[in-house]
């Protein structure tokens, strides 16, 4: 019976390279995503446990690399160790279940392991996204369809001297690729709505100064008043504000006659726990219990450690490193202007178990709203853009995006 390892030939450190380079070049445009893929093989035709394990962690310790340099933009120059300390644990659990990923099933299981919570609480560069590459606006249609692909493919490369096993697999392998060709073919560039629109802003954080806070306030109101024009839905980015009663008062009574903003605020839902949400505002309109906005969103998982806390109790509501921030976990789809919305708000925007709630929802419109500002120096940006183009593309949904950088 062959062999159905790699051939003694390709050595384990070429894989390790390869599978390295996969990891990095998710900074580079939507090449993660569509690249991701090769991960599986690499990883499935090892040699042994620590063969495939030692390929799985190169890939992840390659990807999230800028999680030391944004633990440093977010928290300090002093935080740098736990930046190094994040970086390795959450590559050495990720790759963890790879090193037992020596069938089919397993390589599927591993795949929704490392998706779903706990462990899709920081899964990043999930070869999942691929399923948006390939099957687009197929849903959850065709995520199932990809993971059908992936097992079919392996199973009859990892028994192709089985006859039988092999003429199975052929016969379904042609099937799905020609409904991923037939669904890219027929997959068009999706435009926003009309009416809606994106506010990218240059502000960085909110500070604790309340004078320098009150003027910030003021730039980005000003600046959406500019831009906003003729539309009726403008989404601005995340943690605009904290929503405090004359926060909230100052932005209502901003929004003109007839037009909604989405603005995205840390809104006070406890004794120091914050909610990183969205707030629809009507402009002259407040809600039946007096209240100048609704909030409309919330995220499902903001970022561990540095906003998802609940181990031990926040002091403040300044800052985010003063203050628990909770988890939603389920986000629904909304009604927002006569349109099915979705939002999916900054970290959520790296994990597949959020993106899968979207899918399963089939919104008209996806919301991206995003802060840059804790990633200066770092490649995360450009990791969360791919990702959040997969899966968009898997939706098959148009998008309106906004960011603060």
């Amino acid at each position: 019976m062959p062999d159905k390892r790699w051939p003694l030939w390709v050595p384990l450190s070429a894989r390790i390279v390869v599978a390295g380079g996969l990891g990095t070049v998710w900074e580079i445009g939507h090449w993660g995503p569509i690249l991701s893929i090769f991960l599986i093989p690499l990883v499935f035709f090892g040699r042994g446990k620590w063969d495939r394990y030692e390929v799985a962690l190169a890939y992840y310790l390659a990807g999230s690399h800028g999680l030391i340099l944004g633990s440093a933009s977010f928290f300090g120059p002093g935080h740098v160790p736990l930046g190094i300390a994040l970086w390795l644990a959450s590559s050495a659990l990720l790759a963890a279940g790879w090193a037992f990923a020596d069938r089919p099933w397993k390589v599927i299981a591993v795949l929704l392991i490392d998706a779903l919570p706990p462990l899709g609480l920081f899964d990043w560069l999930s070869p999942l996204a691929n399923a948006g590459v390939v099957f687009p606006a197929l849903g959850v249609f065709g995520l199932l369809a990809w993971l059908l692909l992936i097992y079919v493919t392996l199973h009859g490369l990892s028994t192709y001297w089985d006859q039988h096993a092999l003429s199975a697999s052929l016969d379904i392998i042609p099937v799905l690729l020609i409904a991923s060709l037939a669904a890219n073919m027929a997959t068009s560039s999706e435009t926003r709505p009309a009416g809606w629109m994106g506010m990218d802003l240059h502000l960085g954080p909110i500070t604790r100064n309340v004078m320098a806070d009150m003027a910030r306030n003021q730039e980005w109101i000003s600046q959406t008043q500019d831009k906003a024009g003729h539309h009726t839905v403008v989404l601005l980015p995340e943690t605009l504000l904290t929503w405090w009663a004359g926060n909230a008062a100052e932005v209502q009574s901003a929004v003109p006659q007839g037009q909604k903003w989405l603005v995205g605020a840390s809104v006070p839902v406890g004794p120091a726990l914050l909610a990183d949400g969205i707030e629809e505002v009507r402009g002259g309109v407040v809600d039946g219990k007096g209240k100048p906005g609704y909030l409309l969103f919330v995220s499902p998982f903001p970022v561990p450690v540095s906003m998802w806390h609940p181990w031990y109790q926040g002091y403040g509501y300044v800052r985010a490193d003063g203050v628990g921030y909770e988890a939603g976990w389920w986000e629904p789809a909304r009604k927002v202007d006569g349109m099915r919305a979705w939002a999916s708000i900054c970290y959520d925007q790296l994990l597949p178990w959020v993106w899968m709630e979207g899918v399963v929802q089939h919104p008209q419109v996806v919301l991206l709203t995003n802060n840059e500002w804790w990633a200066k120096g770092t490649r995360i940006p450009e990791i969360q853009r791919a990702t959040a183009w997969a899966w968009v593309r898997l939706s098959g949904a148009p998008v309106v995006e906004a960011e603060n950088a």
